[in-house]
């Protein structure tokens, strides 16, 4: 079984790392930032254009160590920092540093103006706009970027949750402010946002990677929600013999259904 937390605990849940393994900040993003270049780059070629978009928190930071481990990894990358406010979380900006010293990064931090490039069909955009933690709609220059991304052909590509996606409910956000990925990398767990079907046209695919989260406050903190896995439910099957027949496995007593409503009924006597 695997927990889903709701989005107010995944903070919590990353500073018990970093206070108990020991782990700085920065480690912790890098960590992250690694585990998903591994599954990237068992996704996309190196013949792939990447554009990354970098918002000014943790999201953006894990984007920037992307950026710089995919330059490093010969892919072709272009970066773009959306820093409007001239402030960025402390991860953030070292990470700003680290790829603005690589001497072949495509490198551009965005304050006032922004001259979008041009997507295309064999582009691959990487959202690194916004994590988990946002609580209102996207408005002004970051939504018209979310809007500029979701118009293009490019594929794209969303760090932990798509940018303007809320983690658990988004009856009062805006449809038009949310990134439409194709693929979702979600650190450890993923959102209970993803099993809403609404939602699946931001979400795409998606898959969880591991970065290392302490496996003490992933036990020791509860949650209402879970997800049962593949596993979980192979362990419930007994092994069969292979001239095994119906009539060594017990019986079946099925009461189900009224007039007009024998779908149950039907479906469970399938299963039988």
């Amino acid at each position: 079984m695997i927990k889903i937390f709701p989005t107010d605990k995944v903070k919590i849940l990353d500073q018990y790392t970093i206070d108990h393994e020991p782990i700085r900040s920065i480690e912790l993003v890098e960590r992250a930032a690694t585990a998903f270049f591994n599954e990237f780059c068992r996704e996309f070629s190196r013949q792939s254009r990447i554009v990354i978009f970098a918002g000014q928190g943790n999201n953006g930071a894990d984007a920037l160590a992307i950026a710089r481990l995919l330059i490093e990894a010969d892919y072709k990358v272009e970066t773009y920092l959306f820093n409007p406010t001239k402030h960025l979380s402390l991860d953030c900006e070292l990470n700003r540093q680290q790829l603005a010293n690589l001497e072949n990064a495509d490198f551009m931090e965005v304050v006032t103006d922004f001259i979008p490039p041009v997507l295309g069909e064999y582009d691959v955009v990487i959202d690194g706009l916004f994590g988990s933690g946002l609580n209102r709609p996207l408005t002004g220059g970051f939504s018209s970027v979310v809007k500029y991304i979701n118009q293009s052909d490019a594929r794209v590509v969303a760090i932990d949750i798509p940018s303007g996606l809320f983690g658990e409910d988004n009856r009062n956000n805006d449809p038009e402010s949310i990134v439409r990925a194709d693929l979702t990398y979600s650190f450890e767990f993923p959102k209970l946002a993803f099993f809403l079907p609404e939602n699946a046209e931001y979400v795409g695919k998606w898959k969880t990677i591991e970065i290392g989260i302490h496996p003490e406050i992933i036990e020791e903190t509860p949650t209402p929600y879970i997800m049962i896995t593949e596993e979980d439910i192979a362990e419930s099957i007994v092994p069969r013999p292979r001239f095994a027949h119906k009539g060594i496995f017990g019986h079946a007593l099925l009461i189900a259904g009224s007039s007009g409503k024998m779908g149950a009924a039907v479906l469970a006597a399938r299963a039988c």
